[in-house]
């Protein structure tokens, strides 16, 4: 029976169920897997198919729009030769399976040297110079995606989610003064090294599912952030700002779309914080915004 449809969420449990359906229906053999993360998406690696399988968290018509723009992003950069992950477009896409959509894409073997933040202005600047694609493409509002984690949240205290509901509230206005001025032009939206893959001596930009029109402050502002909040030390910030030519902090604008950005990552780890380390590190992130303390230094899961 459709696990969304009775209610589960997107559990470790939930997803396999889905990677193994998908992967049938395609011919891929899933026994040997890696989960590499479970988010809003669960993402596995199938190395022996030289394959990334993402298991989307429904198939909501909202969900499939954006699966349907990941897949047509990946291959307008691919037309552009810019240095993107690519879609395995040899196999179905995409396949609905246990009540979620699912995607396949090229596997890029872990490198011996990760990414840093230099690689990732350096994307940031030429993606950011490239025309807009010739298909529709949405303007960026991470405030649905943040309210309906909040409608679905199980196993929150309810004064969490009321506070985080409320600071939605706040932030909105803000927000949308800010997109009023400067509607921008294509944004990553999800901007950070955890979305850069080395291949060859190339870096990669992966994950385009947050996509949008925007203010490109968006995408470097997660940067900017890293520095009170997961230790980024100054020296390495200065490098990136050298490398895109712009210090976002010093826009006007960088302190309201900063606190929109922090929001949107506390609500995203509420998802999986029940238990265990997520639990832990959701309950520091909800005391320092409730101090609005905005150098308590967070952890990345």
């Amino acid at each position: 029976m459709d696990a969304v449809v009775n209610g589960e969420g997107l559990t470790q449990a939930s997803a396999a169920r889905a990677l193994a359906s998908a992967c049938s229906q395609v011919g891929l053999d899933s026994q040997c897997v890696d989960l590499l993360r479970l988010g809003e998406n669960a993402i596995y690696a199938l190395p022996s198919e030289g394959v990334v399988v993402r298991v989307a968290r429904a198939a909501t018509e909202d969900i499939k729009r954006k699966v349907v723009k990941e897949l047509a992003i990946s291959r307008w950069l691919a037309s552009q030769d810019f240095p993107a992950v690519r879609t395995r477009d040899e196999l179905p896409q995409p396949v609905r399976a246990e009540g979620r959509l699912v995607t396949f894409w090229e596997y890029v073997p872990p490198s011996q040297v990760d990414p840093d933040v230099v690689d990732l202005a350096g994307l940031l600047r030429d993606l950011h110079a490239l025309p807009r694609p010739d298909f529709p493409l949405p303007v960026l509002d991470p405030f649905p995606i943040m309210r309906r984690r909040l409608a679905l949240a199980q196993g929150i205290e309810r004064q969490d989610v009321e506070f985080l509901t409320e600071a939605c509230d706040r932030s909105e206005s803000a927000f949308r003064s800010i997109m009023a001025d400067d509607a921008g032009g294509l944004i990553h939206g999800d901007a950070h090294r955890g979305n850069l893959l080395a291949r060859n001596g190339q870096v990669l930009l992966i994950d385009y599912e947050a996509v949008a029109i925007g203010p490109r402050a968006w995408d470097l502002i997660p940067t900017a952030t890293a520095v009170d909040r997961f230790g980024l030390s100054p020296t390495d910030y200065t490098a990136f700002c050298r490398t895109y030519s712009w210090n976002v902090t010093d826009w006007h604008g960088y302190e309201a779309l900063r606190a929109v950005r922090e929001l949107g990552m506390t609500t995203w780890l509420m998802q999986n914080s029940q238990s265990g380390p997520a639990a832990a590190e959701f309950a520091l992130r909800m005391d320092s915004l409730r101090k609005e303390d905005r150098e308590r230094r967070w952890h990345a899961l």
